[in-house]
């Protein structure tokens, strides 16, 4: 089990995350976009992905955002897509580094079922990979010995329960996760004793892209035409998304109260990269460390756990 690396992956749709702990810390973070690759100089971008598995050189991140043909965003459930598959190589190839990986992948509540896991272990499971690096001209060989799923804003609430000074305390008390992603917001609850809930756990189909929606119908008016992902990477539109963040805060606190009404005597978190943008958070919502990661931190420690007894998820 030593030489086998656990690495929790959260292909989101916005961004894709990978946290290990084998040998040190090893994550890695970037946009959850894929376009066809080519030569160029790749000296004026921060950590540039390109690399080539099956015989198809690709891009990732910001990278096949401003540099790709074709640059296509993760935006489909299915975890198995073509897209899917790319961005979880270039999570092995950003953070692998060993021959043999067990992973835990992140799916929304709505798909944690066993159809889901099936397909996933059909996709993945046993495969051998070989990845070339475009850039440092390395290659590594990689089998992914193991699978499996968890949910995704469960996993991020058991991280911040189990890493915080209140643990003892928090695992008496009725919690809540909320995860604010790109194109839904994750509600999970937990009773006391951290025992999961499902009929008070839901989605919400609001996130950030609720906010680019917003923004690109008012500049359509002034007749601009322009992506999401160039909206999401602007600066020129900044008044136009305060309005839209400050409208989602307002969205998701409502939701929260409708669904959780005993809310008062919860803690509840809030993460998610989304709830970055949000300026003066109610007081019911504790703002976590590590909202982006905490995702993909919460899922090795799920994959940890789980690969380590043995046992499957669902």
């Amino acid at each position: 089990m030593s030489d086998i690396q656990i690495i929790g992956v959260d292909l989101g749709r916005g961004f894709t995350k990978g946290y290990s702990n084998y040998k040190g810390t090893k994550k890695c973070m970037f946009k959850s976009i894929v376009g066809q690759g080519r030569d160029m100089d790749f000296s004026t971008y921060n950590e540039p992905i390109y690399i080539s598995v099956d015989d198809e050189d690709y891009f990732c991140g910001v990278l096949a955002e401003k540099e790709g043909d074709n640059p296509t965003q993760n935006s489909k459930d299915d975890k198995t897509s073509k897209t899917a598959r790319k961005l979880l190589y270039a999570v092995l190839n950003e953070i692998a580094v060993a021959s043999e990986v067990k992973i835990m992948l992140g799916v929304p509540n709505k798909m944690f079922r066993k159809s889901t896991l099936r397909d996933i272990k059909k996709a993945y499971d046993g495969k051998t990979i070989t990845i070339r690096d475009l850039i440092t001209g390395s290659s590594k060989t990689i089998i992914i010995r193991d699978i499996s799923i968890y949910r995704e804003s469960d996993a991020a609430l058991l991280y911040a329960i189990n890493t915080s000074n209140n643990k003892d305390e928090l695992q008496n008390k009725i919690t809540g996760m909320v995860t604010v992603g790109f194109r839904t917001t994750e509600l999970s609850y937990f009773d006391k004793n951290m025992k999961f809930n499902d009929s008070k756990s839901t989605t919400l189909e609001k996130g950030n892209r609720s906010v680019l929606d917003y923004v690109r119908k008012k500049i359509e008016a002034d007749g601009l035409i322009k992506e999401l992902n160039e909206i999401d990477s602007s600066n020129d539109y900044n008044s136009l998304k305060q309005i839209g963040y400050e409208n989602l805060m307002e969205n998701v606190d409502q939701n929260v109260e409708n669904i959780w009404i005993n809310w008062k005597e919860m803690h509840i978190f809030i993460a998610g990269g989304t709830s970055l943008k949000f300026e003066n958070l109610p007081e019911k919502f504790n703002a976590v460390s590590n909202p982006q990661m905490i995702t993909a931190m919460g899922l090795n420690l799920v994959g940890e756990r789980v690969f380590s007894n043995g046992k499957e998820n669902n």
